[in-house]
């Protein structure tokens, strides 16, 4: 009875050690775990790194474009007004509603588009100019 658990103990360290010396220890697979979950975050990084990039292009143009329009508005309310007091309209005082051209911080020429200030009469030269960038001709 010794005798067979001596060479069942023997059989089963030899079982045991045969299975353990193929194998790659514990450490050397999370290894190389990690390192492909690394290649894969870095790539990932690098695409939202890209995409960032855009977005804050696309952001900036879109704070310009608000800026133009705003200004381009402001530039037609102020033709209306001219218009009104050129006609002789009474009852209400337009000439006061006149100030200098609102300040658009470069906002349209940075888009390369081209503002009409100073007009006598409403004109959308402008805004066709802002649609065009925007959609492009038709």
């Amino acid at each position: 009875m010794k005798r067979a658990i001596t060479v069942i103990a023997v059989l089963v360290a030899v079982a045991v050690s045969a299975t353990s010396a193929g194998a790659a220890p514990p450490q050397a697979r999370q290894i190389k775990t990690l390192q492909k979950q690394v290649k894969t975050l870095q790539k990932q990084v690098k695409t939202l790194q890209s995409q960032m990039r855009v977005t804050n292009i696309e952001i900036s143009y879109s704070f310009a474009a608000t800026t133009c329009t705003l200004a381009m508005t402001a530039d037609i309310f102020q033709a209306t007004w001219t218009a009104l007091d050129n006609a002789g309209i009474t009852g209400a005082p337009f000439s006061t509603l006149t100030t200098p051209p609102v300040d658009d911080f470069s906002a349209c020429s940075d888009l390369h588009l081209t503002r009409t200030t100073g007009l006598t009469v409403p004109n959308w030269t402008a805004y066709n100019s802002l649609i065009n960038w925007i959609y492009g001709p038709a």
